[in-house]
């Protein structure tokens, strides 16, 4: 038997965005070893969630992390740069005395720290081997903003901003070789983020969508594109504009009738991209009524890193996909046999007319998609993974 601590700074909301399916496929997997209880880190006032609401925790407590405002705040960051200060002000505030005194108190045989961003202000806090999960790379994620011109929130920068911005990746740079270092066990999505991370104790636990429920049979013969997500993530809203604005217009020559949807968590700014051929839905209580519903599913991300569920979520749907390089990242797909691959807008309106008005192939690259999936990317073949590095983590 092991018994585990799964800690996260993100909570298990539903509907569950990419970020939660992994966490619910760690936590059943850590569950399956032994007892689990869950410590998240939150703003103040935010109640510990339910313990059968992400997992089947045996208990689940929250620490409290401040906004970071102020004086104090502002000359840290304009001497350190930005993550390093946030996380120095992270590690102040969630003291022991911060913590629930049974997190402290326990002896675990593995502490799983839901990416390092949980593990920098914690390391060391609780009794137990460490297991980091590095799903997403802060400084690559940060580096494509900079290509961009932008900022973590999709702003322009300005030159001060560009500075901090190096600063932050040069900073992340150092966590990672921290994490290769310091925990028991490193895990990973994907083979490419094995090599970045350079960790020799390095487990791969792929992202993963569940075979859905039968539904009818797919309609044919439409052009409804689905860019499916959360839309107050940055990445996703400016690949929505990106989409919309210049990729739409260019499908639109060859394919008069197609229309784009947007559908998940929306802002102000994306709402307004609405219009006559974009539907813009907000949240969805489920995406798959509107995976049925498309004939393609585009992912037009020009910032990112990790591995897109939303990929395996139309592959496991049957959903032909055109998508960026960063957008298929981490994944064993082969373009042109379960994806059609392209970065710039007419080479993605290009794949997208073709797919439109080629039925024929639609039908034979989601079938290709959907054997992809079923082959490597069901839960169960994560969570046996799961369970191998914790195994590991927990003997060392």
């Amino acid at each position: 038997m092991i018994r585990s601590l799964f800690v996260s700074d993100i909570l298990p909301r539903r509907p569950a965005g990419g970020a939660v399916q992994r966490m619910h496929v760690v936590t059943g997997a850590l569950a399956d070893l032994g007892p689990v209880d869950a410590l998240y880190l939150v703003p103040p006032g935010t109640p510990a969630p339910a313990p059968d609401e992400a997992g089947h925790f045996v208990r689940t407590g929250v620490a409290a992390v401040p906004p970071y405002t102020g004086t104090r705040a502002f000359l840290e960051i304009a001497a350190r740069g930005p993550s390093a200060a946030y996380a120095g002000h992270q590690r102040r505030v969630l003291a022991p005395t911060a913590l629930p005194a049974w997190s402290t108190e326990t002896r675990y045989d593995v502490v799983w720290f839901n990416r390092e961003r949980a593990w920098l202000p914690l390391r060391g806090r609780f009794t137990g081997r460490t297991v980091v999960d590095v799903d997403d790379f802060e400084d690559v994620l940060i580096r494509r903003w900079v290509r961009l011109g932008r900022g973590v929130w999709g702003a322009p920068l300005t030159p001060w901003q560009r500075l901090q911005a190096r600063r932050s990746i040069a900073w992340w740079g150092r966590v990672h070789r921290r994490v290769a270092r310091d925990a028991a066990v490193a895990v990973v999505a994907c083979a490419g983020d094995a090599a970045r991370l350079g960790a020799g104790r390095t487990v791969v636990v792929p992202n993963t969508y569940p075979v859905p429920a039968p539904g009818p049979p797919r309609a044919d013969g439409g052009a409804t594109i689905l860019f499916q997500g959360s839309f107050d993530w940055a990445p996703n809203a400016d690949g929505a504009a990106w989409l919309t604005g210049e990729v739409l217009p260019l499908i639109r020559d060859r394919v008069p009738e197609a229309r784009v949807v947007l559908a998940g968590e929306s802002t102000p700014d994306v709402a307004a991209l609405a219009g006559p051929h974009v539907e813009v839905t907000g949240a969805v209580p489920s995406m798959t009524p509107r995976l049925r519903a498309a004939d393609l599913v585009v992912v037009p991300l020009r910032v990112g890193s990790g591995t897109r569920i939303k990929i395996l979520e139309a592959f496991a749907h049957g959903v032909p996909v055109v998508s960026t390089t960063i957008g298929a990242e981490g994944l064993d797909a082969v373009p042109g046999e379960h994806l059609a691959v392209a970065d710039t807008a007419d080479g993605l309106a290009r794949h997208c007319a073709d797919l439109l008005t080629d039925p024929a192939r639609r039908t034979t690259m989601a079938a290709a998609a959907s054997r992809l999936h079923a082959g490597r990317h069901l839960p169960e073949h994560a969570a046996g993974l799961v369970r191998l590095a914790a195994r590991r983590g927990a003997v060392g």
